[in-house]
């Protein structure tokens, strides 16, 4: 209570002010007090109208397309023009029916042509009960059915790691073509620079044979996965192979028939183009990708091929000096030009496909392309060595038999030499041919389609979140997969958020992420999750905001809580007062904690997931501690609370888009 004495002065003070000031403060004094009046009476995080819950929900991915979209919200809303857009992969608008439930609480969408596979992105915006815009967005997919029996994932496994089964197959297929078309080559050239010289025929009928059985191979493989995902998204590369391997049969039933060598080459010549439109490059840059791939593949078959001819070769003129030198020079001055070509359109394929640097070092994809360069050069450096080193000079023009006699045997040293260092040559190239069809089975990065990337969470779905500097980060982690949303302040400009990772397990092994987009700051990863406490280890860079590294802890395996939050709305709701100290991290700096108290029902009122929409609930514990995490997928909201043995809330940390809320709770008894 002021004191007379005290109101006295002020009055007086107040009265020596020129009128205009006292005019000033009057109205502010109009002002502040009802605004003070309403701040000092008003509870952290009041309730109002909110999106509660969708179907689908936000983050997921369905195994069919929807019939409708729903949003449902806390209070009734009404529906201004375009209150509900769905953009596709393309972010181009699928038209909808939009109508409003006659309860005014569910607004719904209903799709006019069905969704097909794809990822979509929603945005809403209605108006609340108080005239208030509510708007937002999130995202589903549409994928492929995803499940422990009958996953696409079994067939084909992951598109961004290595895949054993289709390895092997490419290689035979790689290998096959390279001893067919290259010995097919060789043998012409040499026939021309020896005139005919009897020698071995080239393995068109062997290469062939490896040929069939690579396609049919793929062709097997490609089979069980159209068993489990959409025929039409297999029936172009189905096609190719069936060619592929019409060509190798159409070379192996000609091989040995007269004008047969021209025939068959032709087939093989097919089956570069075939591979070359099937190939990577020429979904990013079409004809010219697949002309890139087909010379590629072409340089380095025929490198192989001659190299494999040439040691059959030597054996088969072992007893004659000349044709031994001829066949040897006619194959080095080949692979001197065929490496140039290998090297050259290997590398523009690679940059086509990786234009970023982090894709050669953070992907499987890059990693194993680099080892493929990698060997490649240390196959040229071998080659261009043993041509040195052999010293041969370049063969007469004309045929054996005018400059020395055919039969003159090759000296020793030649021939040893020719021997270890062909040998070597050999084995690196077979090496090569392994790694380039490593490379095949593996898709990269930029050419997944988000719909494979995006899965309905198999088993038991943990939703986490933590925020570093500026900008809120957050997890979905299911059996085998991880998914990373990224939500920096909005400033009305775009924000380019880059993200790393790292995986430690309770074993100890430490793995970096392969994180590949999924959308605007999203991302995801496979992961093999180790029982007990995994960590997490995120490096985040934002444009304009401040970001750094944040850890994150899963538990593993999650262990659902689908009851545990109703426990805790009873617990609280039952309290007759409830004393709470809140603090608010923004975007742009850290609000000093307030204190509140209210009742049990008031603090229920506050709360955004008592009206429903909460989902995923499981429980950690440590020790005596137990910790019930949630989220709010619709709203971004994630929540961690600590509980007691009573299932009162004793302290929470929520996390959303652009804030960082804690909270500390406590029971005073009545009285």
């Amino acid at each position: 209570m002021t004191r007379p004495t005290e109101t006295a002065t002020v009055s007086s003070g107040l009265a020596q002010l020129p009128r205009r000031a006292r005019a000033l403060l009057r109205l502010a004094a109009l002002i502040l007090l009802p605004l003070g009046l309403l701040l000092a009476g008003a509870a952290p995080a009041a309730a109002h109208s909110a999106l509660v819950s969708s179907e689908p929900g936000a983050g997921y991915a369905l195994t069919s397309p929807p019939a409708d979209i729903t949003l449902n919200f806390s209070e009734r809303v009404t529906l201004p023009d375009r209150a509900l857009v769905v953009l596709d992969t393309e972010a181009k608008p699928r038209p909808l029916r939009v109508s409003l439930d006659p309860g005014g609480k569910t607004v719904r969408g209903v799709p006019t042509t069905e969704l097909p596979v794809g990822a979509y992105e929603v945005s809403y915006r209605v108006i609340g009960r108080d005239g208030d815009l509510i708007s937002g967005t999130f995202r589903f997919g549409v994928a492929t059915p995803v499940g422990p029996s009958t996953s696409a994932q079994t067939a084909q496994g992951n598109p961004l790691r290595v895949q054993l089964g289709t390895t092997v197959l490419r290689a035979l297929l790689f290998l096959g073509l390279a001893l067919a078309l290259g010995g097919l080559h060789l043998t012409w050239r040499v026939d021309a620079a020896t005139g005919g010289l009897p020698g071995v025929q080239p393995l068109v009928r062997a290469g062939s044979l490896l040929g069939v059985a690579g396609a049919a191979g793929l062709l097997a493989a490609l089979g069980a996965l159209s068993q489990l995902s959409d025929r039409a998204a297999t029936a172009g590369v189905t096609r190719l192979l069936l060619a592929e391997a019409l060509l190798f049969l159409i070379a192996l039933a000609t091989a040995r028939r007269p004008a047969g060598g021209a025939v068959a080459g032709g087939c093989l010549l097919g089956v570069v183009v075939l591979e070359g439109i099937r190939a990577h490059p020429s979904e990013i840059s079409g004809a010219a990708g697949a002309a890139l791939t087909g010379v590629h593949l072409l340089a380095g078959a025929l490198w192989l091929g001659g190299l494999v001819h040439t040691l059959r070769l030597a054996v088969a003129w072992r007893a004659k000096r000349l044709a031994v030198r001829i066949a040897v020079t006619t194959y080095a001055r080949s692979a001197v030009a065929l490496l140039a070509v290998v090297v050259i359109t290997g590398t523009v394929s690679a940059v086509l496909l990786l234009p970023s640097r982090a894709d050669w070092t953070a992907t499987t994809y890059g990693r194993v392309l680099l080892l493929k360069l990698a060997l490649v050069v240390v196959v040229g450096a071998a080659a261009v060595l043993a041509r040195v080193r052999l010293g041969l000079p370049s063969p007469d023009a004309g045929p054996v038999g005018k400059s020395e006699p055919a039969s003159s045997p090759a000296p020793g040293p030649v021939r040893a030499l020719l021997g270890r260092a062909a040998k070597v040559e050999a084995g690196l190239l077979a090496a090569v041919v392994v790694v380039a069809a490593a490379v095949t089975s593996v898709t990269p990065p930029k050419l997944v389609p988000v719909s494979a990337l995006l899965a309905a969470p198999i088993g038991p779905t943990l939703r986490t979140a933590e925020r570093v500097g500026q900008v809120s980060i957050s997890a979905v982690v299911s059996r085998g997969r991880l998914e990373l949303h990224a939500d920096a302040p909005d400033d009305g400009a775009p924000v380019a958020i880059g993200l790393r990772g790292w995986l430690l397990t309770p074993v100890g092994a430490d793995q970096a992420l392969e994180l590949t987009s999924c959308g605007v700051s999203c991302w995801t990863a496979a992961v093999d999750w180790g029982d007990g406490s995994n960590t997490l280890t995120l490096d985040v860079d934002a444009q304009r905001w401040q970001a750094g590294r944040v850890t994150l802890a899963v538990p593993w395996p999650v262990t659902p809580a689908p009851g545990l939050l109703a426990r805790v709305q009873k617990a609280m709701g039952a309290r007759s007062r409830i004393d709470t100290v809140e603090t608010v991290t923004s975007g742009f700096g850290v609000v000093l904690p307030t204190r509140s108290r209210r009742t049990g029902q008031e603090y229920l009122e506050s709360q955004p997931w008592a009206d429903g929409g909460a989902t995923d609930a499981t429980i950690v514990t440590s020790g005596q501690q137990r910790t019930l995490l949630f989220a709010l997928p619709s709203l971004g909201y994630h929540f961690a609370m600590r509980l007691d043995t009573q299932d009162r809330v004793v302290s929470e940390r929520i996390v959303t888009p652009n804030h960082l809320l804690t909270r500390q709770y406590r029971f005073p008894a009545p009285g």
